[in-house]
């Protein structure tokens, strides 16, 4: 699946995209349960300032962690992050900054690795099984905080535990919120014009056509992720377009493209642009122009990620977006892909030499006690708390000011986040998508199960021309550059191209991750 494959690039864009929330981005968070007026947590759980006198702390201890380098905000050394980090824990912190995509591997090969380090899931799947980071399965012993995470969070230890059963990575939980694509609206254009926000792709075709002969140059329906937007639209049709866990049956994988509910989206998609509803370069649409659509009365329904509503309202001098449900297209529920999951964790060098620090990092990081400090800071340093509920002073102003002023939420700074310290600096107003969205999510996330290295190395061919003949052939069928009539036809060629291979691969991996996470 092309669009899970994951780069150091891409991991900033998600963090500004979170960031973007704030005004200015890859899991559940307590905010999706929240409610706007509980965005701060409650004086009840406030931690003292510093460790208890009578709580001994470990003997002192020094590590080197790898993590990003972003100019978004600029990592510095004395970060409070890393303060209570010693406060708590007795280690100071050495940040060894990635320069750029070969770091990783670079320091690999060095032999001479940072601690700690943050990685993707291409990383453990690479370089885990060569031996570079350590088997954290054999230690839990030293980290019963990780265990208790990973007990309570069965979703994160199905996606960290390998083929054979090691963990050689902890994958964060908790700031990926901000990852979750949604559909939002014009809701002014639709006050002022008396329509009814549609709830099915029925009503959304008719409001489209209303909203085209009112705004005769405009392309009511847009969106900017050319055909990755499928994996947004493929739920609200009771299917994702690859392969994922069956929800009807999760101990099968399916391939969502064979599901009678695709042909009925790709013919509603080519129903949008035959009738000029969506710009005829869908495909290719940039932020920039996506931009200039929703702000310039040309466009008035979307997805995109989520903190993306309040930006667009920060820049729109007239106009307002809103949250909107996602359509049905199949079935009786709305539903949007199931989001909120990070996409980077933490792993521990084999070479490293000082692994029992490392540990008793990680196990720190991922206990309620280094969730509720890395995500706030500190009572008196960083929030107050007025009426039983924390408030980030003043010189925290936006969300995004928590990065830059003290590095809360940047990479390898926290393991089990606090979503609620970030809502609680979104504006008040905003906080209603944050809200509504973890409703719709579907019954499971559009991942697959790990492979080995020589399934991996097996199907990469297959997985290649898999994907690029669908995507090919899906694209024909939208654009009317190949007749739906045809649908059938593609649906059986599906086989000439691995097809089965593929699927039995990813169900032999899948049987195998069920076994290893009971």
């Amino acid at each position: 699946m092309k669009s899970l494959k994951w780069t150091w690039a891409a991991a900033a864009a998600v963090a500004l995209t979170v960031s973007g929330c704030s005004g200015n981005n890859n899991n559940e968070p307590a905010a999706s349960a929240s409610s706007p007026a509980d965005a701060s947590a409650s004086a009840g759980a406030t931690q003292s300032g510093s460790p208890s006198a009578s709580a001994a702390l470990p003997e002192p201890a020094k590590i080197r962690i790898f993590t990003e380098n972003n100019t978004a905000w600029p990592p510095k050394p004395d970060w409070g992050v890393w303060k209570w980090v010693k406060e708590e824990t007795n280690i100071d912190v050495e940040q060894v900054l990635a320069t750029g995509p070969e770091s990783l591997a670079l320091a690999v090969s060095s032999g001479d690795m940072p601690d700690v380090l943050s990685v993707f899931p291409n990383d453990v799947q690479k370089f885990g099984s060569q031996g570079a980071f350590e088997d954290l399965s054999k230690h839990m012993d030293q980290m019963p905080n990780v265990k208790a995470f990973l007990d309570s969070h069965p979703d994160v230890m199905s996606r960290v535990v390998s083929p054979n059963g090691e963990i050689y990575s902890i994958i964060n939980d908790g700031a990926g919120e901000g990852s979750q694509m949604v559909w939002f609206y014009r809701d002014d254009i639709f006050q002022k014009n008396n329509l009814e926000v549609p709830k099915t792709w029925d009503e959304l075709y008719t409001v489209s056509k209303k909203l085209k002969e009112l705004y005769p140059d405009s392309y009511p329906f847009m969106f900017r992720h050319g055909l990755s937007t499928l994996d947004t639209f493929a739920p609200t049709f009771d299917f994702y377009p690859e392969f994922y866990q069956d929800p009807a049956d999760p101990t099968k994988m399916k391939f969502g493209l064979e599901d009678p509910n695709a042909k009925t989206m790709v013919e509603w998609l080519n129903k949008f642009v035959k009738e000029k509803l969506i710009p005829p370069d869908w495909l290719t649409m940039d932020y920039k122009a996506w931009t200039q659509f929703m702000s310039t009365n040309k466009s008035f329904v979307t997805l995109q990620f989520i903190g993306q509503i309040e930006i667009m309202n920060s820049q729109l001098t007239e106009g307002h977006l809103q949250f909107m449900a996602p359509p049905i297209g199949a079935g009786d529920k709305p539903y949007l892909p199931k989001g909120g999951q990070e996409g980077y964790g933490l792993a521990v060098a084999s070479t490293s030499k000082n692994k029992d620090a490392a540990y008793r990092y990680l196990d720190y990081i991922f206990s309620e006690k280094g969730k509720d400090i890395q995500s706030w800071g500190k009572e008196g340093e960083t929030y107050t708390v007025v009426d039983g509920k924390r408030k980030f002073n003043d010189n925290y102003k936006e969300a995004n000011d928590l990065r830059v002023i003290s590095g809360i939420q940047t990479a390898a700074t926290y393991g089990w986040f606090d979503f609620n310290a970030w809502l609680s600096l979104v504006k008040p107003e905003e906080q209603y998508a944050y809200v509504e969205a973890p409703k719709y999510r579907f019954p499971v996330a559009y991942s697959r199960p790990n492979l080995t290295a020589d399934e991996a190395a097996a199907l990469s061919t297959s997985n290649d021309q898999l994907w690029k003949f669908w995507t090919g052939e899906v694209t024909k069928f939208i654009n009317g550059d190949r007749p739906l009539s045809e649908w059938d036809a593609f649906i059986k060629d599906l086989g000439k191209h691995d097809l089965e291979k593929v699927r039995t691969t990813y169900q032999t991996a899948l049987d195998r991750q069920l076994a290893n996470t009971k």
